[in-house]
């Protein structure tokens, strides 16, 4: 016998394998995300769970495996170290710029262009598409930098809010760089494994971003209400009111801390190097793998995403510091006091990924998959798996108000089950749950970003998911109608992508209503 095979299980004692049992770390996650909305509980929970069973009951010695080597492990990953310190490298360089007033200048350039209320809504919609690189920064930032000027062309509160939240995280889940893509891509590298797949997880998230149907519908659908003008539902009425009724109290500006008004070019050339030197990595780390002639995922599949993202947040933050101090913006001491609080903010999003990573492997070291693929057999076809999985990861996200958390409890489950029950669908299966997961982050009146739209765009919290709702209900509806439906019965995303482009159209132009009334379309300058 080969000496690996006779290699004894590092869980000899292990209870429940390939059992009904494999599920109870999932269902304790999941239940307690529901009923506490903590997810660090949660995930806490699930992995103590998921210990009992791997060490054969004894609660200490569980509770020191959770540590050692559950999340140590972990942590160690060479992957896992990367993914870590180029999601700190971001968001120092996020905190850096937004300290700076760097990012506000950028907004401010894109606002100086906007002289009528489309043309104020729409470039509120692109601020929120250049600024991807940060949910947090996104709600905050573009929130509060438009607010004025949509407060002085009659354009609602609620709809600035909307039109935040709509390109906050729907944004940052699938830019290629952002402080999102660690999370995700480290995820699913883990679950990868965890199926026995032997797949680059860069490459396979990036094949899987045609497939993320609601963050694109929510992105297409926002610039079309945006670009038209017209609303329906409780939007409808809120524009009304604001165009009809009395103008709001002007906010106070708030420039940059710095003493000096800086350049938005401070902000512009440490993003464009993030992205460009991660692709210029990604290309030539590809290029010198691949064969002559290679795809473009042949070539991106031959690189290391972990790599070319750490040197591009490298390239980032570098830049973000020497600009700062170039600029004036920043004295030396607030320019490190600012990176450092940047990488303090990520704290806890990390400790929720290290504990998903250590979930992932407590999963796929019980067998979960397997049980679930024996005990369905044939009643679940491989078709249905995308819908599925969307649905509740979309119920769960909403209930729970965290993408992050549902994100972690679902793909290390959602990822093997695909690949043992029809591998064709294991992408959009993927997609699907970090699109569901987007849907409830995107609307839940606990989520994080949607108390922050509301707070930076100067809206109240219940009237912002009142409005907003509506749109997102029909863009989940779409994605599911012409999205994961299609993708699971084997429909090109090429094909379903423009089929919910005209259906956002259908749905703006069909339902909407102008909202301005005849000859009230206001501009910049007019009272």
């Amino acid at each position: 016998m080969s000496p690996l095979l006779a290699t004894p299980s590092p869980w000899p004692d292990a209870i429940g394998v390939g059992g009904p049992l494999a599920l109870l770390p999932v269902l304790v996650a999941v239940g307690l995300a529901l009923t506490t909305r903590q997810v660090l509980v949660a995930l806490g929970a699930g992995l103590l769970v998921g210990a009992l069973l791997l060490v054969g009951g004894d609660p200490f010695e569980a509770t020191l495996r959770v540590v050692d080597p559950l999340i140590i492990d972990t942590i160690a990953e060479r992957d896992h170290v990367k993914v870590t310190l180029f999601s700190a490298f971001i968001a120092a360089t996020v905190a850096v710029l937004s300290k700076a007033g760097a990012t506000r200048a950028l907004v401010d350039r894109l606002a100086g262009a906007a002289t009528s209320r489309r043309a104020g809504m729409f470039a509120t919609w692109m601020a929120g598409m250049i600024v991807f690189f940060d949910d947090y920064a996104n709600c905050l930032v573009v929130g509060a930098g438009m607010r004025p000027l949509t407060d002085r062309l009659r354009i609602s509160r609620e709809k600035l809010a909307f039109l935040v939240d709509s390109t906050a995280a729907p944004v940052a889940t699938v830019a290629l760089v952002s402080t999102w893509i660690g999370f995700e891509v480290g995820l699913i590298d883990t679950a990868l494994k965890a199926a026995g797949q032997n797949i680059n997880a860069y490459s396979f998230f990036m094949e899987g971003l045609s497939y993320r149907s609601y963050p694109l519908v929510a992105i297409m659908l926002t610039g079309m209400i945006a670009w038209s003008g017209r609303d329906f539902g409780p939007m409808w009425a809120a524009e009304r009111a604001a165009q009809l009724g009395p103008a709001p109290d002007a906010p106070q500006a708030s420039g940059a801390s710095g003493a000096a008004r800086v350049s938005a070019w401070v902000a512009v050339v440490p993003i464009a190097a993030l992205v460009g030197v991660t692709a210029l990595s990604i290309g030539l780390q590809g290029t010198s793998k691949a064969p002559p002639g290679a795809a473009l995922f042949e070539i991106i599949g031959g690189a290391d995403g972990y790599d070319a993202m750490l040197h591009g947040s490298i390239a980032g933050l570098l830049l973000a510091l020497l600009l700062s101090q170039a600029s004036g913006a920043l004295a030396l001491t607030a320019t490190l006091e600012a990176a450092l609080g940047g990488v303090r903010e990520l704290v806890e999003p990390l400790i929720v990924l290290f504990c998903a990573w250590a979930l992932s492997n407590v999963i796929g070291a019980l067998e979960a998959a397997n049980f679930i693929v024996g005990a369905l057999g044939s009643a679940l076809p491989g078709w249905s798996l995308p819908s599925l999985v969307f649905l509740v990861a979309a119920g769960i996200s909403f209930a729970t108000g965290t993408s992050f958390g549902t994100m972690g409890v679902l793909l290390p489950l959602a990822i093997p089950l695909a690949f043992q029950t029809d591998p064709a669908v294991a992408v959009a299966t993927t997609s699907a749950v970090l699109s569901g997961a987007v849907w409830g982050d995107h609307c839940s009146p606990i989520s994080d970003t949607t108390i922050l739209s509301a707070t930076g765009s100067g809206c109240e919290l219940g009237a912002h998911v009142r409005t907003q709702l509506p749109y997102a209900v029909a863009g989940g509806v779409i994605s599911v109608l012409l999205g994961t439906l299609p993708a699971g019965l084997g429909l090109s995303p090429w094909l379903c992508l423009p089929a919910s482009g005209l259906a956002c159209a259908a749905l703006v132009w069909g339902l909407g209503r102008p909202t301005a009334p005849e000859g009230a379309e206001r501009s910049a300058s007019g009272a």
